[in-house]
């Protein structure tokens, strides 16, 4: 008897070979974008079946029979909910309108366009354009039936329930991100005259919810862990950058970019090469130390660079992406711990790199700096660096025993409670 009917199939869209299973779409999901994959784990580790998204090439152990089974059942939920959900019906009636400007091609043209490929005067950044095309795959990769509708069709009742399938599937910062992208998208295609129908933005102005600020600082004992694994797997100069980080509070792609102009009043005096903005910190002792050790290595090797921080395998500043790799191979180690080098901090595993500013602004803070005095030094501006401090130090102790020795002190100096008008 053939097993290769569906009916009898009890795993839909998994296909066996050598034992071995694969997702296999028929005709229908390969024509909304799916694409056959191998059902295995991530490398070195395991996860759930579910976990595991269509269009994933994983390299790790392959899912047992049970786990390509449950895989299958949670596929065929998820499927059946995309199919009866708002953007689906409305995408799948804008196809049948027409199809000769689908939304995969307004993407398409508008990252041809200038400010893609620096043929203008003001294109943009890498890292803006690394987000919008990462947030543009949110789309194609959750919504692959939207992403070949008509593009003119949209209208804000489909931008809204995009907008929450993927606050309720993948979370509400990328759900936001890739309607903020599409807004962009089709903004540009307005002014390009790339619709018939439509005038005014659909994704513009829906409301959407602020996700919860992420304050997140470091403790002294993290990074200490940080340096050190740095350190240990030969990387100094990154462990140099996180000591930068901290006592001058700049941003992550300043601190690449920083230049050393010098001493002048005990202040080291830095400039951001991108911007020319000249930044004045006060010499500290943590900072002094790593720098110097950074001079004598760049001395034996023969290097001349005004660069406050340099990738000393190429003597050149860092890449940001191949900084960022580095970054998490050190917070790997730093939470694992180093044998005979580095003990095991776990809790640093969840430490992003733009968390050292936050260390930065919550320290200052801890050591009585005021927000004027904070931002001065980091460029924050007034109501972010507040942000920063409103989820850290109304519950941090030493702010509480702080405040209380204050009120001792004003208390044991017989205070005038009252007030006479």
């Amino acid at each position: 008897m053939s097993t290769s009917k569906r009916s009898k199939n009890p795993h839909p869209h998994v296909a066996w070979r050598e034992g071995r299973p694969r997702f296999a779409p028929g005709k229908s999901l390969r024509e909304a974008g799916f694409k056959g994959m191998d059902l295995r784990h991530p490398t070195d580790t395991h996860i759930h079946p579910i976990e595991l998204e269509p269009g994933t090439e994983n390299t790790g152990d392959w899912f047992t029979k049970g786990q390509a089974v449950d895989w299958s059942l949670s596929f065929c939920r998820r499927l059946e909910k995309r199919r009866n959900s708002a953007p689906h019906k409305a995408a799948k009636k804008a196809r049948r309108k027409s199809n000769a400007y689908p939304l995969s091609q307004l993407f398409e043209d508008w990252f041809r366009s200038p400010r893609f490929n620096g043929d203008n005067k003001q294109p943009y950044a890498p890292k803006t354009i690394r987000d919008y095309k990462q947030k543009s795959r949110v789309i194609e990769k959750y919504h692959p039936d939207l992403w070949a509708a008509e593009a003119d069709a949209l209208d804000r009742v489909i931008c809204y329930g995009l907008y929450e399938d993927l606050w309720e599937n993948i979370g509400l910062p990328t759900a936001r991100g890739a309607l903020a992208t599409l807004s962009a998208a089709i903004s540009w295609g307005l002014k390009r005259g790339k619709f018939k129908r439509m005038l005014v933005n659909p994704a513009l102005k829906l409301d959407m919810k602020m996700p919860d600020a992420r304050v997140r600082f470091a403790t002294l004992k993290e990074l200490q862990s940080l340096i050190a694994a740095a350190d240990a797997l030969d990387w100094p100069e990154i462990g140099d950058m996180f000591v930068l980080a901290v006592w001058s509070g700049q941003r992550q792609a300043d601190r690449i970019n920083l230049v050393d102009r010098g001493l002048l009043h005990k202040r080291r005096i830095f400039k951001q090469s991108k911007t020319g903005a000249i930044v004045h910190i006060l010499q500290t002792p943590e900072l002094e130390r790593r720098l110097t050790a950074a001079a004598e290595r760049r001395k034996e090797a023969g290097i001349i660079s005004k660069h406050v921080i340099l990738n000393e395998r190429t003597w050149k500043p860092f890449n940001p992406d191949y900084y960022r790799k580095r970054f998490t191979e050190i917070r790997t180690a730093a939470a694992t711990g180093i044998p005979g080098k580095v003990k095991a901090c776990p809790s640093v595993i969840d430490f992003w790199e733009m968390d050292f500013r936050d260390t930065a602004v919550t320290w200052m803070a801890l050591a009585s700096a005021t927000v004027p005095e904070i931002i001065s030094v980091t460029g924050h501006s007034a109501q972010s660096a507040a942000q920063i401090l409103k989820h850290y130090l109304a519950r941090h102790p030493e702010m509480a025993d702080a405040a209380m020795r204050k009120m001792i002190s004003w208390f044991d100096d017989d205070p005038e409670t009252e007030v006479n008008y």
